[in-house]
């Protein structure tokens, strides 16, 4: 089992997101997952820095750990200028560069005049085009999105032959490709049973692929809180995060099928000016009082680890977490000294 963190986006103060990956490399985690958005709504406080700068500047205060955005899309950039960043961010963290892709988001993309449609396809072959920028001397391609490529190159190689990459899949036809082509699989929150269910497509396409799954690393990204005096405050410290399970409606109806909620308005599609935001947002009474505790890993330490367990049973691979305290750095400490190894012993 890996523990990765998450940082979150729009980023609040740097010298605390600095001084916690320091602290979180320190205490035996894996990698680092940050969002590549250019702007994130609902909006919060804070700033959404480019990706690829922001990893760059924690590559060079870190020493292991490692570097990957969670996630970008395969509409912003040409594949070519993408495998550049990578490759340059490969380079300068010596060989920690990893990259998440996604199908794209309407708050990232559309508001620009950019193109959304076919985002399948599109990233399918956006998946093989940067695995080509990496390792082939020229590139050659007539692409759907792309035009023809004639004898196209990038000057910088990777350290890694090709860099990690992870597929933030969340339906069918995504996770159908992270089994073919990706080495790591990071959809959205889920909890335990829906998570083993969409695991197995992923599975089912690699082995379909020729593939061996177990070659590919399956992260569950979400909320640790942990306060062993006073568990219902570390529950507590998640509650404002509720109304997103909204706009991840079609996996939280699979969580809970009795629930029905509407599926017309999700993240990917998401605008401050939809008509029915608000009216969307009046369905928050509706879910499950215990959905922050079946989604993420909050309460006491003990609560964290059985928490941890269900989905270690699940197939993750990669618990990835975004540190909600309430003291950070005692998290981050309580991983290091009983969480890490306890998961450590379980897997020798």
């Amino acid at each position: 089992m890996r523990f990765s963190f998450h940082i979150p986006v729009p980023t609040p103060r740097l010298e605390y997101m600095f001084e916690g990956t320091k602290k979180a490399e320190d205490c035996g985690f894996f990698g680092i997952f940050y969002a590549d958005h250019t702007v994130m709504l609902p909006p919060g406080p804070g700033t959404c820095y480019d990706a690829y700068c922001f990893l760059t500047a924690l590559a060079m205060i870190t020493n292991k750990i490692k570097l990957c955005t969670g996630v970008s899309d395969c509409h912003r950039f040409h594949p070519a200028l993408m495998a550049h960043k990578v490759a340059t961010l490969d380079q300068l963290s010596n060989g920690r560069g990893m990259i998440g892709l996604g199908a794209g988001e309407a708050m990232n993309i559309d508001m620009y005049g950019l193109n959304r449609k076919n985002s399948i396809s599109k990233l399918r072959e956006y998946i093989i085009l940067l695995r080509k920028f990496w390792t082939k001397k020229r590139v050659n391609e007539k692409s759907k999105f792309w035009g023809e490529i004639k004898r196209a190159y990038i000057q910088i190689r990777p350290v890694q032959k090709s860099p990690p990459i992870y597929v933030a899949a969340n339906g069918p036809k995504t996770r159908q490709i992270t089994g073919e082509l990706a080495d790591g699989w990071y959809p959205l929150y889920q909890p335990p049973w829906v998570y083993k269910n969409n695991l197995k497509e992923v599975m089912a396409a690699a082995k379909n692929a020729g593939r061996d799954p177990s070659e590919i690393d399956y992260v569950y990204d979400c909320f640790v809180a942990i306060d062993d005096d006073d568990p219902d405050n570390a529950i507590k410290r998640c509650d404002f995060f509720k109304s997103t399970y909204l706009l991840n409606s079609k996996i939280t109806n699979e969580a809970y099928p009795s629930l029905n909620l509407p599926e017309g308005l999700n993240i990917h599609n998401f605008e401050m000016n939809n008509e029915n935001a608000l009216e969307y947002l009046s369905n928050l009474d509706k879910l499950p009082k215990t959905i922050l505790q079946d989604f993420n890993c909050i309460g006491t330490t003990d609560d964290v680890i059985s928490s941890i367990e269900e989905y270690k049973k699940a197939g993750v691979t990669n618990i990835s977490i975004m540190n909600r305290g309430p003291d950070p750095n005692k998290v981050y400490e309580i991983f290091r000294d009983k969480i890490i190894p306890y998961f450590k012993d379980l897997d020798k």
